[in-house]
């Protein structure tokens, strides 16, 4: 059985390798020119910067699970601390968990609250090594491969890529942003893909920063601070301590820090690196007494990245997926856009979606087992 996996971001990678596991062929189309989505980490020397997502809610276990599947349960590793600040008036003052979440705009389950985050040693990269590595040999995995176009056949479906070929399969997983699902799916069902193009997303800019420990006055005992709101023109919202929250994150004697920027209509998100580091300077190091210029600085963006949950947000999910089960059948969503916030949402949007199509006989009827290999 031939399954087509849409998205090489967390969610796609994850769905292909609970499928893989249950005994179907899958083809992985990924558009762009790396595998991850929004899981993306650079390691420079000694330095372990996250672009993208720096963990996961420590309370949702269903990552956890997966890193022990993929043998990674070793390499987990918890926040220092969970201490966090919110930046009044120039000074630091302690804030809950939960106040900080709410004020940096961050929509979470509260169950969430007050456990922090869990990463891995590596970086956030590591689970998406790890994928990859299951899934090598098991699955055709094609990158900067985007798919213009699905057509239902009578056999199951039919994607097109945008070179022009053609490729068959008996059911897909779309693990895209839900604009991009939209788009294909409007041929197909224009009443689905209005509800997904319904959706609202932000854009998002982190800026890392590196110097010396000794050039910074603040002692940096918490995971970061966050704003009471935006600074006006800046669109500056958090700072993490990311040297002081995750372990082996800078080398000896060095601070790693990085800045969350919410680009607008007079913060333009393609404005020049030097310009989106010189913003983070300007706010950053009178805030924590830093006498040096930034030894290193790496910049990311993240267009309509973050999707932001409407009150209503579960009842359109549902809406769309019934109108999909009914015009649309062997083809699931999968994505942090379909779920909740985040790394745990993501995977499992994927789970999900393979349960269904397991349930439903699109693909072989089996059961992946908790190690991802088949199962009878």
């Amino acid at each position: 059985m031939n399954v087509a996996v849409v998205g090489g971001g967390l969610a796609g990678l994850t769905a292909a390798y609970r499928l893989a596991g249950a005994g179907a062929h899958v083809t992985v189309f990924e558009a762009g020119a790396r595998w991850g989505g929004q899981v993306h980490t650079e390691r420079a020397g000694r330095f372990v910067v996250e672009h993208g997502a720096e963990g996961y809610a420590a309370a949702r276990t269903s990552v956890r699970e997966l890193c022990i599947n993929l043998g990674r349960a070793g390499r987990l590793v918890s926040q220092l601390t969970t201490r966090t600040f919110v930046l009044r008036d120039g000074a630091m003052v302690p804030a809950s968990l939960h106040e900080a979440a709410e004020l940096a705009g961050i929509q979470t389950d509260r169950a969430d609250y007050g456990h922090g985050l869990t990463s891995l040693r590596g970086g956030m990269g590591e689970l998406t090594e790890a994928l990859l590595a299951a899934l090598e040999g098991r699955s055709a995995l094609r990158l900067d491969a985007p798919v213009a176009g699905l057509a239902r056949s009578a056999d199951g479906w039919t994607l097109t890529c945008a070179a022009g070929e053609a490729v068959a399969a008996d059911a897909v997983v779309l693990a895209t942003p839900a604009a991009v699902a939209a788009r294909l799916l409007e041929p197909l069902t224009p009443s689905a893909a209005a509800v997904l193009q319904s959706f609202e997303t932000l854009s998002s800019v982190s800026v890392s920063l590196s110097c010396s420990r000794r050039a910074v006055a603040h002692p940096l005992d918490g995971s970061g601070f966050v704003l009471p709101g935006s600074v006006e023109g800046t669109g500056l919202r958090a700072c993490t301590f990311v040297s002081s929250k995750f372990p082996a994150r800078a080398p000896r004697g060095r601070v790693l820090l990085r800045a969350f920027f919410r680009p607008g209509p007079a913060l333009q998100l393609d404005r020049p690196d030097e310009q989106w580091v010189d913003g983070a300077v300007q706010w950053l190091w009178p805030a924590l007494g830093v006498t040096t210029p930034p030894a290193r600085a790496w910049v990311a963006r993240w267009p309509h990245a973050i999707a932001r949950y409407a009150p209503d947000h579960a009842d359109c999910v549902a809406r769309a997926r019934a109108i999909l089960e009914e015009e649309t059948p062997g083809l699931e969503l999968a994505g942090a856009a379909y779920c909740s916030a985040g790394v745990a949402g993501a995977i499992e949007s994927a789970e999900e979606a393979v349960r269904r199509l397991l349930a439903r006989g699109h693909t072989p009827i089996q059961r992946y087992g908790s190690g991802g290999s088949d199962v009878s």
